[in-house]
């Protein structure tokens, strides 16, 4: 028999707060990662609620969807959230082999969450497709050297489509569910075509829909991110290196560059001769800096411009997205709405 919400209300390991059940530990965590606040507490409050999910067996690998109750459903997307917590956590100077590690575990913890909609039959063909090509070596190091295909503007115009749509049903089965509540219906009784059991099923189907979509999304993403992580993380460890060789009596760049500084100027004696052949001798003193380079020296290690570019890309990264999302809102000519197929909207 497949375990519902009242056997997960287990009050030891699945509660943070006295009397919090794992449902509520469970919105609290998604909360989290939804307004990008708490990111750290996000991942520890959603690992628990992992483990308890497992320990409590709600899904197993020979059931279908109908086998599921609705409220074990939203359960099914612990591992995306508790995915997209983990890549959205602060990158730390200096720390990129920590970055990849986390990056690494989100491609795995999304490939749980789609290969369980996929087993369930719960992913589009288009959508089988693109789980299983990024699916690709994850985990696996040839995935760093290779070059990833760019995003198709296509798919990712199709992907907000189909987003935006899901958005707009979610909103109404939601509007529906609340017209119900203040009529005081009765669970069995129907709303248009919906009773409260169907309702909700409907509508946590539609939600993981949702996320299904995002995890996509967020999936390649990542994997376009890595092979740039990789370098910055070959780069940490060159630094590393040369910094243990130089603790061991090696002499740093700045050491080979300059000579010892006494803190007194050094004395020249300059032996020349005036125009009627007298020698004269004439002495200077000449400060250390003479012996600097007559170029500019760095102002910055290659770790840190790593670094500064590595954020400078992201940066415009993230405005292109928001570029894309406000073009596709742009008030358009009735012609270009029919080319995108969006003369309905």
């Amino acid at each position: 028999p497949v375990s519902t919400m009242s056997d997960a209300a287990t009050p030891a390991s699945a509660s943070n707060n006295e009397g919090e059940s794992l449902h509520e530990k469970f919105l609290r965590g998604r909360a989290l990662v939804e307004e990008s606040t708490s990111l750290e507490q996000a991942v520890a409050l959603l690992e628990t609620v992992q483990q308890d999910v497992q320990a409590l067996s709600l899904f197993s690998s020979n059931e279908t969807i109908e086998d599921i109750s609705t409220k074990s459903l939203p359960f099914l997307a612990v591992e995306h959230f508790l995915a997209m917590a983990m890549v959205g956590l602060p990158i730390r100077p200096g720390h990129m082999a920590e970055r990849k590690k986390l990056v690494l575990k989100s491609l795995e913890l999304w490939s749980t969450f789609l290969g369980s909609l996929e087993r369930l039959e719960l992913l589009s063909t288009e959508e089988i497709k693109e789980y299983q090509s990024l699916a690709e070596d994850v985990g696996g190091d040839e995935l760093m050297s290779r070059p990833l295909p760019p995003p198709n503007r296509d798919a990712k115009i199709a992907r907000f489509k189909a987003k935006q749509q899901t958005k707009k049903e979610m909103e109404r089965l939601k509007a529906l569910r609340e017209r119900r509540q203040r009529c005081g219906m009765a669970a069995e009784e129907e709303m248009d075509g919906y009773d409260d059991e169907g309702l909700q099923r409907t509508l946590a189907l539609k939600d993981l829909s949702f996320q299904t979509a995002e995890a996509l999304e967020q999936w390649a993403q990542s994997k376009q991110e890595l092979p740039m992580i990789e370098m910055m993380v070959k780069r940490e460890e060159e630094n590393q290196n040369m910094q243990h060789h130089n603790g061991k009596g090696a002499p740093t760049p700045d050491e080979q560059r300059s000579p010892p500084l006494s803190g007194k100027p050094l004395q020249v004696t300059r032996i020349t001769k005036d125009q009627s052949g007298q020698i004269q001798v004439k002495r200077e003193e000449i400060r250390s800096k003479v012996f600097r380079p007559g170029w500019n020296q760095p102002t910055m290690s290659l770790e840190e411009l790593g670094e500064r570019e590595y954020h400078a890309a992201m940066e415009r990264d993230a405005r292109q997205k928001e570029a894309e999302a406000n073009k596709i809102n742009e008030p358009r000519r009735y012609e270009e709405l029919v080319r995108d197929g969006m003369e309905d909207n």
